[in-house]
Order: C-alpha cells, then sequence, then structure tokens
C-alpha cells in the first residue's frame, strides 16, 4: 500500500460528529471523571518521566483521598492538585470492555484528516464502521505514523480505585503504541467477565536496544486484567 494512501483515501472530518451507539450515549450522561493519571510532568517546560503515577485532581479532599490509597504529597499545579504518589503500580476496578478505548487520529492543515480504531472508521458519520485501510502490522503504523502518513494511538481508560471505590472515575490517556497493540485483547478479557473487573494499571520499566547498539530504558504503561470484581 502506498504511504500516502491513507492521507488520500481518508475523508476529511473537521466538520462531521461520530454517531453515538449504546456506549457512546452510556458514557454521555455520566459524571466527568474525578481525576487524571499521568505517567510525567513538564519541568522548565520539557518532558519528564515519572518512575510512580502523578494524579491531577481539582480539589483537595480528592488529593488526599488519592493520597490515601497510593500514598505521596499533594501540590499546587494551576487550578487543580497534584498528587505525586509513591506507587507504580495501582489495582483498579473497570466497569466492562467499553472502559479500555482506542482511537487513531491523523491531523491535518484542515483539521482531523483521519479518524479510526485501527481497524474500522469512527468518524465521519458517512463512513463510520466502514473498514479504515490501515496497515495491520504495528511496525508499518509506526514507521508512517512517523512520516506523519498514518494515525497516531490514544487510549484511554476509565476506572475507580480498587483500594477507594467511592472516591470517583479517573481516566488515563496515553499515546502509548504498545497499549495500543493490546488493548483488543483486554478488551476481550474484559468481555467475558461478568460484572466489574479487578485490574493493575502500571508503569513498567522496559529496555530495548536501538540500532546503534546502545540500550534505552523507558517506562511503559500496562493494563492487566486480573478477574472479576467483587
Amino acid at each position: 500500500m502506498p504511504a500516502t494512501a491513507l492521507v488520500r483515501n481518508s475523508p476529511i472530518t473537521t466538520a462531521s460528529a461520530p454517531v453515538l451507539g449504546a456506549d457512546d450515549q452510556r458514557a454521555a450522561i455520566e459524571p466527568p471523571p474525578v481525576g487524571q493519571f499521568h505517567s510525567g510532568r513538564r519541568v522548565d517546560n520539557r518532558p519528564e518521566s515519572l518512575p510512580c503515577w502523578r494524579v491531577s485532581v481539582p480539589t483537595v479532599d480528592t488529593a488526599a483521598g488519592v493520597a490515601q490509597s497510593l500514598g505521596g504529597s499533594a501540590v499546587p499545579s494551576g487550578e487543580n492538585v497534584d498528587v505525586l504518589t509513591t506507587s507504580p503500580t495501582v489495582r483498579i476496578v473497570l466497569d466492562g470492555s467499553r472502559c479500555v478505548v482506542t482511537e487513531m487520529h491523523l491531523w491535518g492543515p484542515r483539521g482531523l484528516v483521519h479518524h479510526c480504531d485501527g481497524v474500522l472508521f469512527l468518524s465521519p458519520t458517512e463512513v463510520r464502521g466502514n473498514p479504515c485501510g490501515c496497515p495491520t502490522s504495528s511496525p508499518e503504523r509506526a514507521m508512517l505514523a512517523k512520516k506523519l502518513q498514518a494515525p497516531q494511538p490514544k487510549t484511554t481508560v476509565t476506572f475507580r480505585l480498587a483500594d477507594h471505590y467511592g472516591l470517583g472515575r479517573f481516566e488515563f490517556s496515553s499515546p502509548s503504541r504498545m497499549l495500543a497493540d493490546e488493548s483488543s485483547e483486554i478488551r476481550s478479557q474484559l468481555s467475558r467477565i461478568t460484572g466489574e473487573a479487578l485490574c493493575e494499571l502500571a508503569l513498567e520499566l522496559v529496555t530495548i536496544t536501538v540500532s546503534s547498539g546502545v540500550d534505552v530504558s523507558f517506562r511503559r504503561p500496562a493494563l492487566k486484567v486480573i478477574g472479576p470484581w467483587s
């Protein structure tokens, strides 16, 4: 497939909106998340990877609940409060496969050029559900994405803390290609569990050897399904 095929064949979606399915409609009536999980932060306008989760919340009370469950300390951050936790791993509760969503976006000068889940179009309305034409292999997707000729992934996980369930729903979004590649299998595992599922969200240290022979280490988000939540 030509490297420019995705750009050439993808309908412009700047003024279009996707059709809401049952899961979308359910999510639309739920309250917004009470906080956001992050795997890093910006220091002096430069990105910094963290060994433990950072949780951004709007209130001091929520921050206290997060610190009680995950350790760490709360610090002001603009209009929010950041909890720099001491936990690289957290037990979470997911309410079905709808809580793990991976979308692929390619942006152009006119806005959103390509919007899919890696297999089917998500928008615009007239092509939603049709094959998107993305490569099936992750290496090919990554190669084209570096050339801005294929969409970049974004995986969003919505969950509650297993140790503080009543605190509310949290959200974590990541551009990790590893997590995106695993999301389909994760959703399949979740769909086989009746009711809510106990899972583990972790920051895993990964070391790879690049083409120059140098070892490079980084932390990647990993989501593991443990079993039914009771």
